[in-house]
């Protein structure tokens, strides 16, 4: 229970522009903003989620991207820390950062490089391209 003297947003927060293409879920946080043709908004969409970064979706429950360009977490509890077009996909799956990288086994991991896909169940791929 938040202590009175606590500010709440049940909602959610948006620090620079609000991104008009997404369905914002509930108490989420999204910092970014939207270039002049419309595009770069962040998409916080996954209740408890959290997006930062240019163009990034984050859909699953409990979800988070934290940098980086078009990434996405769309597993519950799932994370993308930085990089392009990365995709945690899996629930609890996790891609640091890199090019293209997938984590979509649950419990999967990619820690960066190019075009890497862990999809077993606890999978890891370290780097590299195309593992």
């Amino acid at each position: 229970v938040a202590d009175a003297d606590m500010f709440r947003f049940p909602r959610g927060i948006v620090i620079g522009d609000r991104y008009d293409d997404c369905a914002y879920g509930e108490a989420v946080l999204a910092v970014g903003l939207v270039d002049q043709y419309g595009n770069g908004g962040n998409c916080p969409s996954g209740d408890s989620s959290v997006t930062f970064g240019y163009s990034n979706t984050a859909s699953g429950v409990y979800s988070t991207v934290t940098g980086g360009i078009e990434n996405e977490a769309s597993g519950d509890f799932s994370s993308v820390s930085g990089g392009r077009n990365n995709v945690a996909s899996g629930s609890r799956s996790s891609v640091l950062g890199g090019y293209y990288n997938e984590a979509s086994g649950d419990f999967s991991s990619v820690s960066g490089g190019r075009n890497n896909v862990a999809s077993g169940w606890r999978s890891s791929v370290l780097g590299g391209y195309y593992n």
